[in-house]
């Protein structure tokens, strides 16, 4: 496959998914430009038996991120998520906006790593499988860190 063609059918999904890490447009940019350099760079030493080609971007994608993390002081800002949309005026609006509300609060209670895993479910909407072959985890631990991760999240919004 071309590699254009590559970089269009996960440039969105590899946006959303370092930006669930890094909660910062300007840093994700950078990441994500980083991330598509160096994969154009390996691509002539891509093996599509080891990995698909998200689970490969996605593994480059999540070394550039935390990398940065590792070499920067990050405050725990956290801004919406770009991918969810404003809302209007209408009931079913108000109450997007209050779930809005509630996500941000959870996201400034969570670790980076935390609303990457939580991410990467609900809003990349990766397969279990998809995220056990990115980690190097077994499917059923990534669902028992799913599990474990969501009654978190429940315990943060019942004592808000």
């Amino acid at each position: 496959m071309d590699f254009s063609q590559v970089y269009e059918d996960n440039y969105d999904r590899i946006y959303k998914y370092v930006y669930s890490i890094l909660l910062n447009r300007e840093e994700t940019e950078d990441v994500v430009s980083n991330t598509f350099m160096a994969a154009y760079a390996a691509y002539g030493s891509y093996d599509p038996s080891r990995a698909s080609h998200a689970t490969w971007l996605m593994r480059i994608a999540h070394n550039e991120a935390i990398n940065l993390l590792r070499s920067a002081e990050h405050s725990k800002r956290a801004e919406m998520p770009e991918y969810y949309e404003a809302p209007d005026n209408s009931d079913d609006s108000v109450r997007a906006f209050e779930d809005r509300e509630q996500i941000m609060y959870l996201y400034s209670k969570l670790s980076a790593g935390e609303r990457e895993f939580l991410n990467m479910r609900y809003a990349i909407q990766m397969k279990d499988a998809e995220v056990a072959e990115m980690m190097g985890l077994p499917v059923k631990t990534v669902n028992k860190r799913y599990q474990r991760l969501l009654a978190k999240c429940r315990d943060i919004l019942e004592k808000r």
